[in-house]
């Protein structure tokens, strides 16, 4: 990618580099006349003449964003082809830095930021706005230690500079977003599943779910997060109630609003019960009560009381001693011709449906199996590589498409010489998406900087025997049309 540092943008010069993320690539510059400084967000992507208009609109929601809680956007443009940002800058680095990935956190510690969080949050979505990307990085740190949320509704001006994207196109980070966020369907509460994400990896060191992005991906779309070890961690139970409703599958079932989410979250901190100290022993016995207590009688005479109310009538105790033990033979046993027929009828009835409840256990479990993982887990992959091979990311977009592929040399060779040759990727369209037989067909059409023609690149999607979604085929006709790529 192109390093801006000591060019100009704006009324601004680039002085150095100061994140580089998926989409965006972040610097400090500081303004020609006034000499602030500021933080310029420069987007990975080149924006098509049509859809400037569009950038600006949205860039103009969020300017209007006034919050002491959320980082202000201070100017925008587009700079040849290219969309930048221009927003205050926070000196004190991220949240993330401050509580490093895998480290356990105090809600003593973390509460104060988090109200802060969820103060900014409350705000935008009162005026309509969706943050789409809540995560630890996103959080920063103002002069005086407050949060500042960023990066607010950028995602939404990525997916508005990109016009080959659908209405309901992927933007977030995986391992943060919410199940109906991951099917294109953001809304409020989508933010507020993200932010208990943050508050359960404050808590534990780790995010409710891990591993591959497909896998994160079914996880958070089908799997309940893991259930807080209470007693390791010192918290009440009433906070794993809040995270659980917090984290439901459904947006509906969630807390009306991020604030409730949070307030929920302190109530249950703040109801949580002193720690009881052991009652001091004397002698080997211990001070506390027994089954058998004693008590003092008001005329002054002690008995001893059974606390579990146990009593033996004279009348009981009577019949007891006066039971006659001697039973005749024929009335104590059963004939044992009559037991092996009762053993024979069970053992001919469990023979019988013994294969019926087998039958119907395979036919449930595969049925199980096929319908796990919803179609939207295929789409979600096909965008995840799609965005992955945009961002450069070659080897993640070879683990979304290793299964139909096994060269894994060539493939990121062969992408990276398409890069050099061709030009970046700058707007694709998915033209069609059929799904015959459980499986998923997905058809782009792509253009890059420096091809004369558009190509096509086909991803088709197959659930194997165990309902895993996996690529079965992975081709494009980026050479018909076009020169051959010198070494390809």
């Amino acid at each position: 990618m192109m390093d801006y540092t000591g060019t100009k943008l704006g009324n601004y010069r680039i002085l150095q580099q100061l994140g580089h993320g998926g989409f965006a690539d972040v610097y400090l510059g500081e303004h020609i006349y006034l000499k602030t400084n500021a933080a310029i967000k420069i987007l990975h992507t080149q924006i098509a003449q049509e859809d400037i208009e569009s950038f600006r609109n949205e860039a103009l929601l969020i300017a209007h964003l006034m919050h002491p809680n959320i980082i202000r956007v201070l100017d925008f443009g587009v700079e040849g082809m290219t969309p930048f940002l221009v927003m205050e800058y926070a000196p004190k680095g991220t949240l993330r830095q401050r509580f490093p990935k895998g480290s356990q956190q105090s809600p003593a510690v973390f509460m104060p930021y988090l109200k802060q969080v969820a103060s900014g949050l409350q705000y935008a979505h009162e005026q309509k706005l969706i943050h789409r990307d809540i995560k630890p990085q996103n959080m920063l740190l103002g002069n005086n230690d407050e949060v500042k949320l960023s990066d607010f509704g950028i995602a939404l001006v990525e997916q508005t500079t990109q016009s080959q994207e659908t209405e309901d196109a992927v933007t977030g980070t995986i391992a943060y977003m919410a199940p109906e966020q991951l099917q294109g369907k953001a809304r409020p509460a989508s933010d507020q599943y993200s932010l208990a994400v943050v508050v359960y990896e404050w808590l534990t060191g780790n995010r409710p779910f891990n591993g591959s992005r497909i896998e994160v991906i079914t996880q958070h779309l089908t799997a309940q997060p893991p259930t807080l070890d209470e007693q390791t961690l010192h918290i009440p139970h009433a906070v794993s109630e809040v995270l659980q409703k917090a984290l439901a599958k459904e947006p509906q079932q969630r807390f009306a609003s991020v604030q409730s989410f949070v307030q929920a979250l302190e109530q249950a901190l703040a109801d949580q019960p002193q720690r009881r100290e052991s009652a001091p022993t004397y002698s080997g016995y211990s001070s506390q009560p027994s089954d058998i207590t004693n008590t003092i009688t008001p005329q002054g005479h002690r008995r001893l009381q059974n606390t579990a109310s146990t009593v033996f009538s004279a009348q009981a105790m009577n019949n007891l001693m006066h039971t006659n033990p001697a039973k005749s033979l024929a009335t104590s046993t059963r004939p044992v011709v009559k037991k092996a027929a009762g053993c024979a009828s069970r053992l001919v009835i469990t023979v019988i449906a013994l294969p019926v409840v087998l039958c119907a256990l395979a036919f449930g479990g595969y049925a199980y199996l096929i319908n796990r993982n919803p179609p939207s887990q295929a789409v979600a992959m096909s965008h995840d590589f799609m965005g992955a091979l945009r961002a450069h990311n070659y080897e993640q977009a070879y683990a979304d498409v290793s299964s139909s592929t096994s060269n894994h040399d060539n493939f990121i060779n062969q992408a990276k010489r398409e890069d050099q040759c061709y030009g970046e990727i700058t707007t694709y369209t998915e033209t069609n998406g059929s799904t015959p037989n459980n499986t998923q067909v997905h058809n782009y059409t792509i253009s890059r900087s420096q091809l004369t023609n558009p190509y096509h690149l086909h991803i088709t999607l197959s659930k194997d025997f165990w309902g895993n979604w996996h690529v079965s085929d992975y081709n494009s006709d980026i050479t018909s049309g076009n020169p051959a790529c010198p070494g390809a």
